[in-house]
């Protein structure tokens, strides 16, 4: 139980000294087939973060054949988690 209490607190200071948000891309097809990833910069190598203390905007964009979906997740492990949930429907 204390190590947890520690983890916790340390994943805490970590997130008050750098805050980091990653952006998330969801696809819903029409079909309903549903997509996600952690979106990555033009290079393809390094996922799009922003460090900010406030929770950037999201967004929704609506093409003829999907809704996408543009999120931003407090840290990696809660993008990835995003990314394997939605994955999974």
């Amino acid at each position: 139980m204390q190590s947890q209490c520690v983890q916790v607190e340390m994943e805490y200071r970590e997130w008050k000294i750098a805050p980091l948000w990653y952006l998330v891309k969801t696809t819903l097809h029409r079909n309903g087939k549903v997509e996600a990833e952690i979106v990555k910069d033009e290079s393809g190598k390094v996922p799009v973060v922003i460090q900010d203390a406030d929770k950037p905007a999201d967004g929704v964009w609506e093409t003829p054949t999907s809704t996408i979906y543009y999120t931003y997740h407090q840290g990696y492990k809660e993008a990835a988690r995003q990314v394997e949930l939605a994955n999974m429907m």
